[in-house]
């Protein structure tokens, strides 16, 4: 047998076990009530409860009943070198034994420069100036941050299905969810007016991504469209929890010309696609462009909390020489022991060549998939690039299918594999499993999915593994 990391699915139990049932009941008491409800409407709707995590190692994860997945969800997208690699648990268990917390901006650690040294290494060119962050939002709000102030305007133009996180400044570019939104209105609104994203099913830009270009470039230099006080323009490169929305070839380059012409900053948001997940150090590499700023977070300390905004010097010139404190810092600023192991990452994506992995295994899996759900009722299109991928679902007469992708988590999690959903109705299987997985476990997994697909379509499967053996 493989060793744990590298094995196929075992389930001890029924999933979601007793224990975990037990953890998640002892969590209902001490949790947020808000969250505790929605656990329980959904099992209602025959969502079952989560399982408990309680170890994890390359593409495996461990519940608290002893079953053992396949992840293909990378944990959000987080686990892209997979979770607990040994170099980056070797890097961690030494760096706690010496240094485990400095003092931010004040008294900085050896690792924190490293670290900022790196990123502007592998960052485009031009991006050669940073911001390190406690995690995806805190980026993106560095990233907006240093827009506003290098133009002392004080709006940013963003785009409908988009996430940008969860804290208050990141929800005021972010548009996945109205609901997410409306409780802090009175808090939020540097983003009063969203682009409706290219490729977005519904969107009228669906399917003409210049006629959306045309569109930036009309609002940017109308005098009647409100626009003036606009300072950036922050986009994902591909929008994951929006779906796994791939927007046209050619269409980044076209913003950059845009905004380039009207004196805005372009802001990326790669903290989903960068670092190897579509098969490129980062989604803009695809089309040779560079932005203003760039967040980046997830996958980079492989699990620990962490973020960044990469600026280029013009934009970060605008923060200006203040003789006082600092205005944007926090006690946790380039932790050395998240910044040991971001370190750590950035070495075993160089090293294992992780990159170019994703983009071969990430082909390979997209290729499968097209192949054997292409028959299945319930799948409307599958997409993506590299190790970021999404199957979007429909109902037998074609309309969308809010919250299959809630339902296909739950039930491909009783086949030992672990997916995610997405899109704002959660009508999309998301995958984003670790560069490194086996072939077998990715298999594994893709047929779990396409066994799902063919029994929600009433139809019969038969894997290949399945027929090989007959």
């Amino acid at each position: 047998m493989k060793e744990f990391g590298q094995q196929l699915p075992h389930l001890r139990t029924e999933v979601p076990g007793a224990q975990s049932q037990q953890w998640v009941d002892r969590l209902a008491q001490v949790e947020c009530p808000a969250i505790t409800h929605r656990r329980q409407k959904r099992r209602v709707q025959g969502v079952e409860s989560p399982i408990v995590f309680a170890q994890a190692k390359g593409a495996n994860i461990e519940d608290a009943d002893g079953n053992i997945f396949v992840d293909l969800s990378g944990a959000f997208a987080v686990a892209g070198v997979g979770h607990a690699h040994p170099k980056v648990v070797e890097a961690a268990q030494k760096q706690a034994a010496t240094l485990i917390h400095a003092m931010g901006d004040l008294f900085p650690s050896r690792e924190k420069v490293l670290l900022s040294e790196r990123l502007a290494d592998i960052a485009p060119e031009g991006l050669s100036r940073s911001i390190l962050a406690i995690g995806g939002s805190d980026a993106v709000e560095a990233c907006l941050k240093t827009a506003l102030i290098a133009t002392g305007k004080r709006r940013v133009l963003s785009f409908g299905g988009a996430y940008h996180g969860m804290s208050l400044g990141a929800l005021s570019v972010s548009s996945y969810r109205d609901s997410f939104r409306e409780p802090f209105d009175g808090l939020v609104g540097a983003s009063d007016l969203r682009l409706p994203y290219p490729g977005q099913p519904g969107s009228p830009f669906e399917s003409d991504g210049q006629a959306c270009l045309d569109y930036v470039d009309f609002l940017l230099g109308s005098d009647t469209s409100g626009t003036a006080s606009i300072a950036a323009l922050i986009v994902e490169p591909i929008q994951g929890r929006g779906g796994v929305i791939l927007p046209p070839q050619g269409f980044l380059k076209g913003l950059r010309e845009i905004t380039k012409k009207h004196g805005v900053f372009l802001i990326f948001d790669e903290i989903y696609t960068g670092l190897g997940r579509t098969g490129a150090y980062f989604a803009c590499e695809h089309e040779n462009v560079v932005p203003d700023l760039m967040a980046i977070g997830k996958s980079l300390a492989g699990g620990a909390p962490i973020g960044a905004c990469l600026a280029t010097e013009e934009a970060m010139e605008g923060w200006g020489r203040p003789s006082g404190e600092a205005i944007h810092t926090s006690t946790f600023l380039g932790n050395p022991l998240v910044a040991s192991m971001a370190l750590a990452v950035l070495d075993v994506l160089r090293d294992e060549d992780l990159v170019a992995r994703s983009q071969a295994e990430g082909a390979y899996a997209l290729d499968w998939l097209t192949r054997e759900l292409s028959s299945f009722s319930c799948v409307r299109e599958v997409r993506g690039k590299g190790m970021m991928l999404g199957v979007e679902l429909q109902r037998s007469d074609g309309t969308s299918w809010g919250g299959g992708g809630v339902q296909a988590m739950s039930d491909i999690l009783k086949d030992g594999v672990l997916v995610a959903p997405g899109g704002p109705e959660g009508d999309v299987i998301s995958l984003a499993p670790p560069f490194n997985i086996d072939r077998a476990q990715l298999d594994c997994g893709l047929e779990a999915i396409a066994r799902w697909c063919a029994r929600m379509s009433g139809v019969s499967y038969r894997s290949n593994h399945e027929q090989q053996r007959s």
